[in-house]
């Protein structure tokens, strides 16, 4: 607040005012149909170069309305002479309103799953907000009843950093034959059955709006996949050295979408060693194939597909190890897979 005298700024000055007798002298607070809400905003209150000043606990809120009121007669006797009650309503520029955020796309991305399906992925336009994404995600049958015990009830949530894409997990326990939940209940999908992953709209975005609107996808239910995964079988293609044409992989069937994103780098192998291959990556509709495009172009020579062990399809399913099979983490291969390639 300016336009105060030296002599009434001195006086304030020299006051030395509690806390709440600046609140009575300056009082700054939300705007409520208009009028001053009772309980003014938490702050301090300094006095410089002829100007007194309030600086809040928490920052104003960008576009809401507060009102300030200054009222002299709040303050010691003679301590501002015949200065005049002020009383404005004040605010800061509204932030600028981000679009609302959409899914995207729920992976896998084909129609058909197998009946032991461990995970899946719900993808997003921007990112999302802090509320946990179990409460806006359903899984329900042809009749539109939720299957029940299907998905792993969780204490967090598994987001990327950017929380774009939230990983949704159905209950290993329950696919996993021979587990006690598997034998009680059996597996929540039934081959020859149709589902539908269904994302509410009530789901808030970084920004706290809804989704532009509910998401549903559909899916049938083939046969369990319960055979462990061999790089053996892969096809890949390669481009013409001096090109900067993309190395294509395809998969017998679908993998992972949110590993294979990451599992898969280019090597390029000679007497000095491997050398890995900078360049982009996309996982193709369906999640059977890969590509990936060099930021420089092909040089002649051998190359390999570097696998982490860590890849899987979307029932668990490792290099090596049926997920039917593995115990632990203790079973799964150590060292990367290599599907080896020449570029000519």
């Amino acid at each position: 607040m300016s336009g105060l005298s030296r002599r009434d700024t001195r006086a304030l000055d020299r006051a030395a005012l509690s806390r709440e007798a600046w609140t009575a002298v300056l009082k700054v607070a939300v705007a409520h149909e208009g009028k001053a809400a009772a309980v003014p905003v938490s702050g301090s209150y300094t006095i410089t170069s002829g100007t007194v000043r309030f600086t809040p606990v928490l920052p104003f809120e960008a576009g809401r309305e507060y009102v300030v009121v200054f009222d002299p007669s709040a303050a010691p006797a003679e301590a501002l002479g015949r200065a005049p009650a002020v009383s404005r309503t004040v605010s800061t520029p509204a932030a600028a309103r981000a679009a609302p955020v959409q899914v995207t796309d729920i992976y896998p991305g084909g129609p058909v799953v197998p009946a032991n399906l461990l995970r899946m992925y719900v993808e997003f336009s921007g990112p999302m907000g802090s509320l946990t994404g179990q409460d806006y995600v359903r899984i329900v049958d042809a009749k539109g009843d939720d299957i029940p015990g299907a998905l792993l009830p969780l204490d967090t949530d598994l987001w990327n950093g950017e929380r774009t894409r939230f990983t949704i997990l159905f209950d290993p326990g329950r696919v996993k034959r021979g587990i006690l939940p598997n034998r009680a209940m059996g597996r929540p999908l039934r081959p020859g059955s149709t589902f539908s992953m269904l994302v509410s709209r009530d789901w808030p975005d970084a920004h706290g709006q809804p989704l532009t609107a509910a998401f549903r996808k559909t899916y049938q239910v083939g046969p369990a996949n319960e055979r462990a995964l061999s790089a053996k079988s892969w096809r890949v293609a390669p481009p013409a050295a001096g090109s900067r044409d993309a190395v294509h992989v395809t998969f017998p069937a679908p993998l992972d979408r949110g590993l294979v994103q990451r599992a898969l780098t280019i090597v390029r192998t000679d007497a000095a060693g491997d050398q890995p291959v900078t360049g982009d990556v996309s996982v193709e509709p369906g999640e059977t194939a890969w590509r990936f495009i060099p930021r420089e172009p092909w040089r002649a020579g051998e190359y390999v597909v570097s696998v982490l062990p860590a890849l899987e399809d979307p029932s668990g399913n490792r290099i090596g190890i049926a997920f039917e099979t593995s115990s632990s983490d203790d079973d799964a291969p150590r060292e990367p897979a290599r599907v080896p390639f020449t570029i000519r």
